[in-house]
């Protein structure tokens, strides 16, 4: 059930990235990041539920992203001041980064890095709603990349059955790639703003 989760809030990031670029429309996003949020939060309770208590921690992560949509899928839907989305996404950046170093500390290298990103993910969230940076350009790019790096691909191998040691070593490769691009998109942007 966690990979189903991944899947479809790989699905729901895809078509909000594609909202930051202006390619799909607010509302149809936000009523696809609301059903999300609700599958999730019925998986992620469900999973809680049943789980042993050196489960739960893993399982609960699952509400971070959870309540991410719900309240996203509501500001958009609603046409809300995103402000509270980006405050929020600031508590969720912390918190997946707690969750990243037990990863790391666990020696789950790929668990640990993918919330990293989502760490990174959700302080742009912070940045650019929350404080009001003019951060879209990357955030998009950002939220684009991760959707199917961390999401949807993670999640059709893991529901195929088809993790290997070779998709680990892909995964690792796309990852440098991304974090090479992530780094030249920040460049680019700033340099852009600076000399605009």
């Amino acid at each position: 059930m966690g990979n189903i989760s991944l899947l479809f809030g790989g699905v729901a990031l895809f078509l909000n990235s594609l909202v930051l670029f202006g390619k799909v429309d607010v509302k149809s996003a936000g009523v696809f990041s609301l059903f999300t949020g609700f599958l999730q939060a019925f998986i992620a309770t469900w999973l809680v539920v049943h789980a042993t208590p050196a489960e739960v921690f893993g399982y609960a992560g699952i509400y971070l992203f959870a309540f991410t949509y719900l309240y996203v899928g509501v500001t958009f839907l609603f046409n809300m001041d995103g402000r509270g989305v980006g405050w929020f996404s600031l508590f969720v950046a912390i918190a997946a980064l707690f969750y990243a170093g037990i990863g790391f500390g666990r020696a789950d290298f790929v668990n640990g890095a993918m919330w990293a990103f989502w760490a990174f993910l959700w302080a742009l969230f912070f940045l650019g709603m929350g404080l009001g940076q003019p951060i879209d350009a990357v955030t998009s790019r950002v939220a684009l990349v991760l959707s199917w790096l961390t999401l949807i691909v993670p999640a059709m191998i893991g529901l195929s059955g088809l993790a290997t040691p070779l998709y680990t070593i892909i995964w690792w490769a796309a990852s440098g790639t991304a974090v090479l691009y992530f780094g030249f998109t920040i460049w680019r942007y700033r340099l852009i703003e600076v000399t605009s």
